[in-house]
């Protein structure tokens, strides 16, 4: 399924080459302020995917929504002890949906996409801690003596209930925020957008900037490591076993590489300059007439862009963290 859909929305790019593709008016496809604030992938005008890179590599975001939905699919027919069920398939859609928007606004750049694709993105990065935390209450529970069944019914409440409040009040977070075009001029959580002494902030003149400190800096840059402290001491205090050894080395390794040349992206250190390099290269095949070349610029300038290596790595992150809490809940049902 995944497969087919990429496929097809590949085979409608090439074949509106020699027609050129207009997306709906009302989906503002033609305000690139935001997004050229973000990434630095080159745009292809009048073409189904605009930023072949940036979008396609949210192939990886639906294998891992699949994965998540299949397991829950299987374990809600299954006569095994499960738990956390229903908030994985929630959690499974909600990648579903990430995938889905992310393709959007990265082919299109969709102002209403983006909202959806952060809304769901912060929805997927938050539901694992939350999961782990649940599990966690059902080992102390069991550990005091409470009935297996009714400890894994509570926990499983609870995760459901903790998440659905977090999706719902985020939603109406940033529904508000698309009210109130907060990203329609451009990014403002943008860097070059934050610094007092960026020339982009200079050209302002309202008051909006909302200035940058080297405290968010460092808690942002150290996201992989701070992210993972809350289940390694759940591991260590509560589980007494860290699950799958190699899932969490995937995990790890994925997310920091991931997320490590994702800094150098043009909204954080804007410090990925063979982008440019590759942009330019492309022009200039284009101008000469040379479609092969420019095709393997385009494709050299797709597969190395900061935010595809995020997809591809975060994709395969997620996948295995999903694996890795598995691991671990399946031990815990054992042993109670």
């Amino acid at each position: 399924l995944t497969a087919a859909f990429f496929a097809t929305l590949i085979w409608a790019d090439t074949t509106a080459a020699e027609r050129p593709f207009r997306w709906p008016k009302a989906w503002e496809t033609d305000n690139n302020a935001c997004y050229d604030d973000m990434f630095c992938e080159a745009s292809r005008k009048d073409r189904l995917i605009r930023r072949p890179g940036n979008t396609l590599s949210n192939f990886f975001y639906l294998v891992s929504a699949m994965v998540v939905l299949a397991s829950s699919y299987s374990r809600a027919f299954s006569s095994e002890k499960t738990i956390f069920v229903s908030s994985d398939a929630t959690f499974g859609i909600m990648m579903l949906i990430l995938s889905i928007s992310s393709t959007i606004w990265h082919g299109c750049n969709a102002s209403w996409a983006h909202g959806v694709d952060l809304w769901s993105m912060e929805a997927v990065i938050i539901y694992l801690p939350i999961r782990m935390m649940s599990l966690g209450a059902f080992v102390i529970l069991c550990e005091h003596s409470w009935d297996p069944i009714m400890a894994s019914n509570i926990a499983s409440a609870a995760c459901m209930f903790l998440y659905l409040a977090h999706i719902l009040s985020n939603g109406s977070r940033w529904r508000k925020k698309y009210d109130h075009k907060f990203w329609h001029s451009h990014c403002p959580f943008a860097v070059r957008n934050r610094l007092q002494n960026s020339p982009y902030v200079k050209t302002k003149n309202d008051d909006t900037t909302n200035s940058l400190s080297l405290v968010e800096v460092y808690m942002f840059a150290l996201m992989p490591v701070s992210h993972n402290i809350p289940s390694w001491i759940l591991a260590k205090k509560v589980y007494g076993t860290f699950g799958s050894v190699c899932f969490v080395k995937i995990l790890n390794i994925s997310l920091a590489l991931g997320w490590v040349y994702r800094m150098t992206e043009r909204w954080a250190f804007d410090a990925c300059r063979h982008m440019k390099f590759f942009s330019e290269k492309m022009e200039m095949s284009k101008k000469n007439e040379d479609h092969r070349q420019s095709f393997a610029w385009m494709t050299l300038a797709a597969v190395l862009s900061p935010t595809a290596a995020l997809h591809y790595c975060t994709g395969i992150t997620l996948t295995a963290a999903f694996c890795h809490a598995r691991s671990i809940e399946m031990v815990m049902l054992h042993k109670f």
